[in-house]
């Protein structure tokens, strides 16, 4: 049965409304009158409303669906606005905040001309990955904008890899973690923006949760048709109530870093999310004090 609110438009609901109305009315103002053909008019209170009211109550009907319609698309793209505000904000702030620094040691340094041109050398670099990471960001924020399917397509999971290695490096340098890589040319089927955005959100979990002279080793092998990517850190660890949590993914989990990062919760319950989009998974292996395992799982090509 339909509510109220839905059910008051409807030409099942004004119909009987406008036929009860008319014969009600016609029967109390014959106590009155005294109609001298009284089945005569009688018809005409049950026809008239009919004819009248339900070509109105289909055109109120198609008008309230078309309202709906349109009120359930805008708040669908506030909360993808919402939504990649947050990612873009999440995202941004590492490579950005290690390009500053980078900027402050050539500005705050006297330096010779062989360590300027090594310093500038460096710089490019990171400019070039920051904004290759920022085109494939925006593009695929358009997509989500403007309501797109996810664009699946082969690619090389080795260059997504190096490119976010990178770009989020820097940032492991500043805690003097090491990031070691043990990766085959692996071809995926799946966005490749997407499988971006998860591996980027991981391995920026993996530095934030492993403390200073830590190490990080990032894998990749084929298993049963399924490209596995593993993130492995030395880091603080999960508990097994902490992990339900973050696959539950209807929670915005966050804890602070080892060296006091904040989180919004926001990024792991992306990934869950898009990781069930192209058809993946995400697995988490565990202990407290003694590391952390994260796994993508996605379609082989």
């Amino acid at each position: 049965m339909l509510p109220l609110k839905k059910r008051i438009h409807h030409p099942i609901f004004v119909v009987p409304l406008s036929l009860f109305l008319s014969v009600s009315g016609y029967v109390m103002s014959d106590l009155f009158v005294h109609w001298q053909k009284f089945w005569l008019g009688m018809y005409l209170a049950v026809l008239l409303p009919i004819i009248i009211s339900l070509p109105l109550a289909l055109i109120m009907d198609r008008y309230f669906k078309k309202f709906q319609s349109q009120q359930k698309e805008l708040e669908h793209l506030d909360t993808i606005n919402k939504k990649l505000f947050l990612l873009i904000s999440h995202d941004v702030r590492s490579p950005l905040a290690s390009l500053i620094g980078t900027i402050d040691l050539v500005a705050d340094n006297d330096l010779d001309p062989e360590e300027a041109r090594h310093y500038f050398s460096e710089l490019s670099s990171k400019i070039k990955n920051v904004n290759s990471f920022l085109d494939g960001l925006l593009n695929w924020a358009r997509r989500q904008t403007q309501n797109k399917p996810l664009e699946f397509a082969l690619y090389d999971s080795s260059d997504i890899i190096k490119l976010t290695h990178d770009l989020l490096e820097p940032t492991a340098k500043l805690k003097k973690i090491r990031i070691t890589m043990d990766i085959g040319a692996y071809k995926i089927y799946s966005d490749k923006e997407s499988y971006s955005f998860v591996l980027r959100n991981i391995l920026h979990n993996a530095i934030k949760f492993t403390p200073i002279d830590g190490e990080i080793i990032i894998k990749t092998f084929v298993k049963n048709k399924q490209i596995y990517t593993t993130i492995q850190d030395s880091g603080i660890g999960i508990t097994n109530k902490e992990i339900i949590k973050i696959l539950d993914g209807e929670n915005w989990h966050t804890t602070k870093g080892t060296s006091n990062e904040n989180g919004s919760g926001f990024g792991l319950r992306t990934c869950l999310y898009y990781l069930k989009k192209n058809n993946g998974t995400l697995l988490i292996e565990s202990k407290l004090n003694a590391g952390t395992k994260m796994i993508i799982v996605l379609p082989q090509g």
